[in-house]
């Protein structure tokens, strides 16, 4: 696509737009009272930009958004020591957490193997579709002559 006057595509100026949205989304989270979660998804929610988004075209946001929860985690950290059994807990739920998605990420490739296979199976039932109609839109001869062919 072309650049403008002062050469910025138009594909930068979504990128910057979308980065803009991004950063007031955060500061919105940042801005609510409570524990709100902060997490690429509850951002790209608050935002109404797709996770993908993020991952691949706004790193930078991510980078603002982790030293944002680090930040939030070491204030709430400072005035008290967690107890050794807090981080049993936190060991235990994030366990927990990687179990599950680890057969969230098993439903999804069967879910994708499933949609491979029947791809496949579609387009090879398309080929065959499409070899009966060339044959029966191929010219038909009658009475023994070949096409094309005049008679002398």
């Amino acid at each position: 696509m072309p650049a403008d006057k002062t050469g910025i595509t138009p594909q930068q100026k979504r990128r910057d737009a979308t980065a803009h949205r991004l950063r007031a989304a955060l500061a919105r989270l940042l801005a609510r009272e409570g524990n709100a979660k902060l997490s690429v998804a509850n951002l790209a929610r608050e935002a109404g930009i797709g996770r993908n988004a993020i991952y691949v075209n706004h790193r930078d946001v991510i980078a603002e958004l982790l030293q944002a929860a680090s930040s939030r985690v070491d204030a709430a950290a400072a005035p008290k020591e967690a107890p050794e059994t807090d981080w049993r807990a936190v060991a235990i739920e994030l366990r927990e957490q990687v179990r599950g998605l680890a057969t969230e990420n098993a439903r999804l490739l069967k879910c994708a193997q499933d949609a491979e296979l029947a791809t496949a199976r579609v387009e090879r039932r398309a080929a065959k579709l499409d070899a009966e109609l060339r044959a029966l839109r191929s010219p038909v001869h009658l009475h023994g002559t070949k096409p094309n062919a005049r008679n002398r």
